[in-house]
């Protein structure tokens, strides 16, 4: 009788073991929640981080601003980048396009890493109106600036600094250098002028993104796997000069009524290139939501 009572007692204890502990647990003391084990999640993020690193890949910037005719200030502009790239520590490879003049203003591609593209946009604004702060008025008998120290001030070349479209993470580089070219079209004018409105702005600036695009694609694959210099570049480009954006479609995007259409070079730098802070919305909830606890 006593046997048949501690054989009772010991199945009980192991049956209330059992439901305490968790099977394959040694001690059964201690209950597993898989709920409240923290486990890395992948995100998609992560997956494209994984698909990208390692692997080339090259940002494309599209800007317009408005320029004079005078073949000396195009000249200007055209040797100031250039000094410029070539003094960006031996960079000056990583940054390849295309710059086009017309009659009343340009438009410039550039293809490279984002940081160095920023930093070529923000050289195109160093010497345009707008970074030019105006003239405090003279007070009477204040000292008049001398012609020397007028002179050493930069002049500025450009007005109008405007980005038209951005993009990031392409794996294939459409142009090799980078080139300067004049535009020989002239406005047609009339009934056939391009006009900008706020329905078509889109579409105007990818027929002028696409063109340059597919323009030094062309010139590119005509090269093979020869080196194309600058120079080589730009006579290439002139051969093709009619499949650029023409006159017009320039024009209507640099005119008064489609600068206000796109970005300036601080609303721009605000977005994309500044620091920026993320505040979530559960961090502005008040009171605090309890901490999670199982």
């Amino acid at each position: 009788m006593a046997a048949a009572e501690a054989a009772a007692d010991g199945a009980a204890e192991g049956t209330n073991r059992r439901r305490k502990g968790q099977p394959g647990n040694k001690d059964g003391n201690e209950v597993f929640d898989e709920l409240a084990v923290e486990t890395k999640r992948t995100t998609l993020l992560d997956r494209v981080e994984g698909q990208l690193k390692g692997q080339p890949h090259v940002s494309r910037l599209l800007f317009g601003f408005g320029v004079s005719e005078d073949k000396k200030v195009q000249k200007a502009v055209d040797q100031g980048f250039l000094d410029w790239r070539n003094h960006q520590e031996g960079k000056a490879a990583a940054l390849s396009g295309v710059l086009v003049f017309t009659a009343q203003g340009a438009v410039h591609l550039l293809e490279g890493p984002t940081e160095l593209i920023f930093k070529a946009l923000e050289f195109f604004h160093s010497i345009s109106v707008e970074a030019r702060p105006p003239a405090p008025e003279a007070e009477p008998g204040a000292p008049v600036a001398s012609p020397r120290e007028e002179k050493s001030q930069p002049k500025a070349l450009v007005s109008g600094v405007r980005v038209l479209h951005f993009t990031e993470l392409h794996g294939v580089r459409s142009s090799s250098t980078w080139c300067s070219v004049v535009h020989t079209g002239k406005v047609i004018g009339g009934s056939a002028q391009v006009v900008m409105e706020d329905g078509n702005c889109p579409d105007l600036v990818l027929v002028i993104y696409k063109k340059m695009l597919c323009l030094c694609l062309k010139v590119t694959r005509q090269a093979g796997n020869e080196e194309v210099d600058s120079a080589s570049m730009q006579k290439a480009v002139k051969t093709l000069i009619e499949e650029l954006p023409t006159v017009d479609e320039i024009v209507a995007i640099l005119n008064k009524a489609g600068l206000d259409f796109f970005f300036d070079f601080k609303e721009f730098e605000k977005v994309f290139v500044a620091p920026f802070q993320l505040v979530l919305h559960s961090e502005l909830l008040w009171p605090m939501a309890p901490a999670l606890s199982y």
